[in-house]
Formats: C-alpha cells, sequence, structure tokens
C-alpha cells in the first residue's frame, strides 16, 4: 500500500501560516492613566515609537483620562497629545460654507512632536501613569 502525502504539505503549510497569524503573543498591554497639571485628560491620544525603530509604532486614544494600547515589548518614546478646541474656521471662502472646530495642542512639545517621554515596555501587562505639566 502506497501513501500519498503530497497534497497534505501544501495543506498543513497554510494551516500552520492562517494559525500562527491569527494569534500575536508579541504584543504587551500597556494601560494606564493621562493627567495634565492634576486633572484627568478629557480627550487625546498616546502614542509608542519603538526606540531601536525595529517593530511598528502603536497607540490609541485616551478617555476621561485613561488609555489601553497593545505595544510590542522594548524601550519605546512616548507622544502623548491633548488638542483642545480654541476657535472655528470656514471650510471654504462662501458665505454659506459651514464651520469646523480649530485646536491647539494643550502640551508642550516634550511630550509630543520632541518627546521627552520614555518607558519600557515588559512582556505581558503594564501600567504606567503620565501627569504632566503644561507649562
Amino acid at each position: 500500500m502506497r501513501i500519498r502525502t503530497a497534497g497534505c504539505v501544501p495543506g498543513l503549510f497554510t494551516f500552520l501560516v492562517v494559525v500562527t497569524g491569527c494569534s500575536d503573543n508579541s504584543l504587551s498591554e500597556v494601560t494606564g492613566t493621562v493627567s495634565v497639571n492634576g486633572q484627568p485628560a478629557e480627550k487625546g491620544s498616546i502614542s509608542f515609537i519603538p526606540a531601536d525603530g525595529k517593530a511598528q509604532t502603536t497607540g490609541g486614544e485616551i478617555k476621561e483620562g485613561k488609555y489601553s494600547v497593545k505595544v510590542p515589548p522594548g524601550m519605546a518614546k512616548v507622544q502623548i497629545r491633548i488638542p483642545v478646541v480654541d476657535g472655528k474656521k470656514k471650510l471654504y471662502n462662501t458665505p454659506d460654507s459651514p464651520v469646523q472646530d480649530t485646536l491647539k495642542e494643550v502640551l508642550p512639545e516634550k511630550y509630543n512632536n520632541k518627546t521627552e517621554l520614555l518607558f519600557d515596555v515588559q512582556p505581558g501587562k503594564n501600567e504606567k501613569n503620565w501627569d504632566l505639566k503644561n507649562k
């Protein structure tokens, strides 16, 4: 009796690729709070940028002072942005143009564009609270 296995190998390979691609255990969970001058940040965003540049940048939303993000383990530069509405502007130069809010950043650049914030993300669950000053 002869057993044919050649047809099974491509199917097994596809199965392994799909199974390993579906569960990414390489990301850690980072949760915490963000406050500005002791007050919870109402809305904003937080980004984790791998310091070695070898992994993907990840980030998430800050809501009512809290965030939760899946992040690759390792040292990361952290950017935090807390925009607030500071006015309105017309979308078009017409009398009946709709308007939209204009935003300004509350935090100094040392927390976002020129961040000085670092966090060493460990495998598994991490908690990091950020109490920032806007002056």
